[in-house]
């Protein structure tokens, strides 16, 4: 067995995958949706997202490998993976001599083939693969190759907007630190909110424009309009010269990727000329498709020496409630002697009572339903044992009867080495968790992946709804992704194969999984053909098919033309001998076939004559004028250089009768005297057993006409 070596980046990329903060989390939805994804266009039972660690390669989402959340990374096949840009396939582990005595190939899972996609972030560096696995022997076809790699690019950027959601989030709450209050009181009010008034600024790096928050201005003296327009060249010239270049190698530091934050302190100069320290720190929180900085959010806190205590203490409850309102964030403490609660200002807001609202311990917890009261409680007497604090996200039904959700986060205060109070932070994240979840459960969770794709994505609802649709699948019908999104799938489908569709339905509600033909109706009334591999999600609250497909209409379109050309004579356009075959073998193998044989009369005098020039315009001339007394679905055949043969499709004795007086009745307008004679396919009977009754009969005819 022979372990991978370690990439030549990989302090860098160990630092990048810690910064993504997903190490050891649960389950997610779209990455699960993406590795089912690849399950199924590879058609492999195992298919994991695997983050290579330090000594370990651990799972971030697992299909098919029950039991295993990580393995050591010494025995990875993903170890190897990351160490080249393209996906890496073992056809057969048993005999490649990188993998033959793992022990995942020995003993359990028993990996026979392992195909591996790099997750490559958009630094260029690699943290892991998409993976998928298999207990037998085989390989990829390119197509699916392809759709691995771009699935693992998916990934990669799911991780990154990932990361962007928790940066915006965080970014939000402007949470800083404050100095405790003297007073006792004081001091458990400003530990409820870890915040204090703070400059905020957001750069964006394209444009150069600053935006910069009234208390920025307010640092320095100066009202925010004065300072308008605001660039960076604004801030510099209210900067100590001296200091001015230690933020400038700071951000610049950070732009290139080299810190994962900005963190400088810098001194800035009041409107009176006196320095004032700020703290300064930010970090990016918007990135271009191709990785570059777009913009850089951060705040700046007042490090001067502060306000004399007297001031801070009789303005404190008024600051720190307005620094929970801008913040969003209350505070609360609960007495356990007296199991009465004390609200802050913003804490009643959320619960839309009036200020000073005191409820009891069970009024409290009323708002909640019960299976968060549970989670509270189970919470609160884990943190009265162990010491710990508890921080959840939980539904919540405020007073006016609004459904929320909140974070609650609290810890127990001992007196006497006996738990005296709770105390804790409150906020309302309503609008977070439901950006979190439009990521997760709607287009947005998609739609990296739906630009990058090779394939055409949708999803729909159970009814056929169409719920998404990425650029690609929507442009191949000629229509925008908002022309498609909430009509009805039949609304796309041929009216005729409306029935087809609805089984399709039936089937995947049925089996969960489903794969075919569909036919499509493009904004032009066009019809285009799609090979579909469909299957049901229903991990969120509602189920809906995520379905991938491609394109065929051009290549059926080419395997056509193609066989039109092996089937047709290239002279007359008439079919030739290959399409005898295809009666024989086809559908029309046992039907009844009327067989009328042609024998052009002395033609061969006519090329010596006149010249094949003219022998093929004679030749060109009795194709058309044999096809103008065929009826529609019948063919006529060239079966040699003078002879043709007409094929009559469900016709008896009577139907082709009437075919052969039509000829012999129009013999003036043919460009040449010709011969027939006519025979009946009736099953048993083979069609060449048929041409040869009919040539018997046509040689027959000469005989009697020759008087022989």
């Amino acid at each position: 067995m022979m372990s991978a070596a370690l990439p030549r980046d990989e302090s860098k990329r160990l630092m990048r995958l810690r910064q993504l903060e997903v190490l050891d989390t649960a389950a997610e939805p779209l990455f699960d949706s993406l590795t089912r994804t690849a399950s199924l266009v590879c058609d492999a039972p195992i298919a994991l997202i695997s983050l290579i660690d330090a000594g370990r390669q651990w799972f971030k989402s697992n299909v098919g490998l029950e039991g295993y959340s990580e393995t050591p990374r010494d025995i990875a096949f993903c170890a190897h993976a990351i160490l080249q840009a393209g996906v890496m396939e073992v056809p057969d582990a048993a005999i490649d001599e990188r993998f033959a005595q793992n022990p995942l190939v020995t003993g359990q899972p028993g990996i026979r083939f392992y195909a591996g996609a790099p997750i490559t972030l958009s630094d260029g560096l690699r943290i892991g693969t998409l993976c998928v696995i298999d207990r037998r022997a085989r390989q990829l076809d390119n197509r699916q190759r392809q759709a691995l790699a771009a699935l693992a690019d998916g990934v990669a950027n799911a991780l990154e907007q990932r990361l962007v959601a928790l940066d915006r989030t965080a970014a939000h709450q402007r949470q800083v630190e404050i100095e405790q209050l003297a007073a006792e009181d004081r001091m458990r009010l400003s530990g409820i909110i870890e915040a204090t008034r703070a400059g905020t600024w957001e750069w964006d790096v394209r444009t150069g424009d600053l935006r910069l928050n009234e208390y920025w201005a307010e640092l320095i003296g100066f009202p925010l309009e004065e300072l308008q327009p605001t660039t960076l060249e604004t801030w510099q010239l209210h900067a100590d010269p001296a200091d001015w270049s230690r933020i400038v190698a700071e951000l610049k530091a950070h732009l290139e990727g080299r810190t994962s934050i900005l963190d400088c302190e810098l001194r800035m100069i009041h409107r009176d000329g006196r320095p004032v320290w700020v703290n300064c720190r930010g970090r990016i929180i918007s990135r271009s498709s191709d990785g570059s900085p777009l913009l850089v959010c951060g705040v700046i806190v007042d490090n001067s020496v502060r306000k004399e205590a007297e001031e801070r203490l009789r303005d404190s409850e008024a600051f720190l409630d307005r620094t929970g309102w801008l913040a969003g964030v209350g505070g609360w403490e609960v007495d356990l002697e007296t199991r009465e609660f004390t609200f802050s200002d913003q804490t009643c807001r959320i619960h839309e009572v009036a200020p000073g609202y005191r409820p009891g311990m069970d009024e409290a917890l009323s708002y909640y339903p019960p299976e968060a009261r549970l989670k509270i409680e189970a919470a609160v007497r884990k943190a009265a044992i162990h010491g710990n604090d508890w921080d959840l996200d939980l539904p919540f039904v405020t007073a006016k009867g609004r459904h929320i959700w909140v974070r609650v986060m609290g810890t127990v205060e001992y007196v006497d080495g006996k738990p005296r109070w709770l105390i804790g932070a409150f906020q309302e994240t309503t609008i977070r968790r439901q950006a979190m979840q439009a990521l997760e459960l709607s287009e947005g969770r998609f739609r990296k992946l739906f630009e990058h794709s090779l394939g055409l994505i949708c999803t729909h609802d159970l009814a056929g709804n169409i719920i998404s649709i990425n650029p690609a699948a929507a442009h191949a019908l000629d229509y925008s992704v908002a022309d498609v999104m909430g009509r009805p799938f039949k609304e796309f489908v041929p009216p005729s194969q409306h029935e087809k569709f609805d089984r399709y339905l039936r089937r995947i509600l049925a089996n969960r999984t489903d794969s075919g033909i569909v036919q499509m109706i493009a904004r032009d009334g066009s019809i285009h053909t799609w090979q579909y591999r469909n299957i049901v999600d229903d991990e969120g609250d509602e189920p809906y098919v995520i379905g991938y497909s491609q394109d065929i209409t051009e290549r059926l379109g080419y395997e056509s033309r193609l066989r039109e050309l092996s089937v047709r004579d290239p002279l007359t356009g008439c079919f030739n001998r290959r399409f005898l075959d295809e009666i024989e073998t086809g559908p029309d193998a046992q039907s009844l076939l009327g067989c009328i044989a042609i024998d052009l009369d002395r033609f061969k005098l006519i090329n010596d004559t006149y010249g094949h020039q003219r022998g093929d315009e004679v030749l060109k001339g009795m194709g058309l004028f044999l096809n103008r007394h065929i009826r529609e679905g019948d063919a006529v055949v060239r079966t040699g250089g003078d002879e043709f043969l007409i094929l009559l499709r469900n016709a008896g004795k009577s139907a082709t009768c009437r075919v052969v007086e039509a000829l012999e009745a129009a013999r003036n307008e043919a460009p040449i005297a010709f011969t027939l004679g006519h025979a009946i396919r009736k099953p048993p009977m083979s069609l060449d057993e048929a041409l040869a009754a009919a040539d018997r009969c046509l040689y027959e005819v000469r005989r009697v006409a020759r008087g022989e």
